[in-house]
């Protein structure tokens, strides 16, 4: 993968968002949109291959009930995959213009069983991400968000930064590519 395909994915997702429609078209514009036109380039655009079920899959379940079966009724947006069949990258995603922090604990329990990788949270302009090597509190392991569209970058000190689009590009490409985890 190269920096340059994941910049043309977040122009992209920039130019789709100056056209999205506002809140009251909400009804149309669900998180299915958003996955499809903010979500999917930039997946892709970190080189994995969405159309490879043992790379991604979508809508994947990854909770298990008392009994340790899969509860087929709650599942991941998206879930990556490394050689080993691990799931290495959760991916939860919301409608555009969601408050994300009130959706953390829905990550969390995704990603209970997982002691490395990333878990993501993300409305396609915002990409928060945890590493879910880190202990303690699941807020504590927030490591950066990204905000495409205002082209910002916060650190885990929590000071928001400008950033230009190759410095987003290679901050998501840092904790996100295939390679890092393939």
């Amino acid at each position: 993968m190269t920096i340059s395909n994941l910049e043309l994915a977040i122009r992209q997702v920039r130019k789709q968002l100056k056209d999205y429609p506002p809140d009251e078209f909400g009804y149309v514009y669900r998180e299915l949109a958003t996955r499809y036109l903010l979500i999917d380039p930039i997946v892709r655009a970190l080189d994995w291959d969405m159309g490879d079920f043992w790379q991604c899959a979508v809508e994947w379940p990854l909770l298990k009930n008392d009994e340790g079966r899969t509860r087929w009724s709650e599942k991941a947006d998206y879930v990556l995959f490394n050689p080993s069949e691990r799931p290495v990258v959760v991916i939860e995603a919301k409608r555009v213009r969601t408050d994300l922090a009130s959706w953390e604990t829905q990550l969390e329990r995704y990603t209970p069983d997982m002691r490395s990788g990333m878990g993501v949270l993300t409305d396609g302009v915002i990409w928060r991400l945890y590493n879910l090597r880190k202990r303690g509190e699941f807020a504590a392991k927030r490591i950066v968000t990204v905000n495409i569209l205002e082209g910002t970058i916060c650190g885990e000190n929590g000071i928001s930064r400008k950033a230009r689009i190759r410095e987003m590009a290679q901050t998501l490409n840092a904790w996100l590519d295939k390679d890092r985890w393939w």
